[in-house]
């Protein structure tokens, strides 16, 4: 019986109990939290905008979208890999530059929303052009590596957010800091985020070399 009172009374001191941990989670998670409702956003705001785009106004984009992975179709995997790659470092560099600049942060908010409604456009135009194949090539070739991507600038941001934060706070409030150690870190974590960047790479040009040629999207074009 002490025992247990023992034990019960460490769980109390400690607030070591599973409402007061999912909170603690959810808060220190808030702003990767915040920048995936962004993402998500900004993915349905592209998929009712490609529904809503009509005629001449709608040309242009599906043009472009269509001639990109017209393209890929027609790569070959290392041309798939550098081509994705390059598109997905825009995102990643941009987050890299304006985590260390000092009014970088608006600027970091928007990225998740940019490429959410990117995404959303291209889901949207495969489904309005190809129905079911469509969502079908979307299903099978982008929406994995996309996750991984997206995913990766999301932590991207997140660093980059609190590293303009720091270099506010030193800068504005001039507290000591190790500033060389500080841009080790951050290029450090960059680093990693860059590999997963890598591996989705690698895994869009696979999925769209085995798969998605296998799918005639663009056939009856």
């Amino acid at each position: 019986m002490m025992r247990r009172r023992k034990r019960h009374a460490t769980i109390i001191a400690t607030r070591f109990y599973k409402k007061k941990s999912s909170g603690g989670v959810l808060k220190q998670n808030q702003k990767l939290v915040i920048l995936t409702v962004l993402l998500i956003c900004g993915l349905i705001l592209g998929a009712l905008t490609d529904k809503k785009a009509v005629g001449t106004s709608a040309a242009p984009l599906r043009e472009i979208v269509e001639n990109y992975y017209q393209v890929k179709s027609e790569q070959s995997f290392l041309q798939n890999f550098l081509s994705t790659l390059g598109t997905e470092s825009v995102y990643m560099g941009l987050a890299l530059i304006f985590g260390v600049c000092a009014f970088g942060e608006p600027v970091l908010w928007l990225l998740p929303l940019i490429k959410g409604l990117g995404l959303g456009l291209i889901s949207g135009y495969l489904y309005q052009q190809h129905a079911v194949t469509g969502l079908a090539y979307f299903s099978a070739v982008i929406l994995l590596p996309s996750v991984i991507a997206s995913a990766s600038e999301l932590f991207a941001c997140k660093e980059s957010i609190l590293m303009t934060r720091d270099i506010n706070r030193i800068l504005l409030k001039k507290q000591n800091a190790d500033g060389v150690e500080m841009f080790k870190l951050y290029f450090m974590r960059y680093a990693v985020l860059f590999g997963t960047l890598l591996f989705s790479a690698v895994l869009s040009a696979f999925l769209t070399f085995a798969v998605g040629s296998k799918i005639n999207l663009f056939s009856t074009v």
